[in-house]
């Protein structure tokens, strides 16, 4: 059950965009803007009993100040595309990877970027944790 979380959650946080959004341009989003890797993933098997586990050279995110998030793999599982759109208004990454379309909600909490899949795949409580690595 672990396993099949952890892949739910990857594939979430892996979907793809071909035509990013255009960005709001009076986003402020300076604490967001830089680039953060992944350090630990949540999974909950069902019963509330979920907690943290440590990734270790997680991939990585990129989010510029123009409203792009670009990732160190793959949006898309099966396509090699690796940028999309952020809303630092509505604290939203939406993705379109072709029939599959994933909206992934973050928000950044004691200096650490949350995010969580906003996605039917993703039942019980799952997201990742990343820490900033550059500016």
């Amino acid at each position: 059950m672990k396993n099949l979380l952890f892949i739910v959650l990857f594939a979430a946080i892996t979907s793809c965009s071909t035509t990013p959004n255009s960005p709001d341009l009076n986003l402020d989003n300076q604490e967001i803007t830089g680039i953060w890797q992944l350090t630990e993933t949540l999974a909950d098997p069902g019963d509330g009993s979920g907690t943290w586990q440590t990734v270790e050279n997680g991939r990585t995110l990129e989010f510029t100040s123009n409203g792009l998030v670009k990732t160190s793999g793959s949006f898309c599982n099966e396509e090699e595309i690796n940028e999309t759109s952020y809303d630092n208004a509505e604290k939203m990454i939406s993705t379109d990877c072709g029939e599959n379309t994933f909206e992934l909600k973050y928000e950044l909490k004691e200096g650490k970027l949350f995010i969580y899949p906003h996605s039917p795949r993703c039942i019980e409580a799952c997201g990742s944790k990343y820490e900033k690595i550059e500016d």
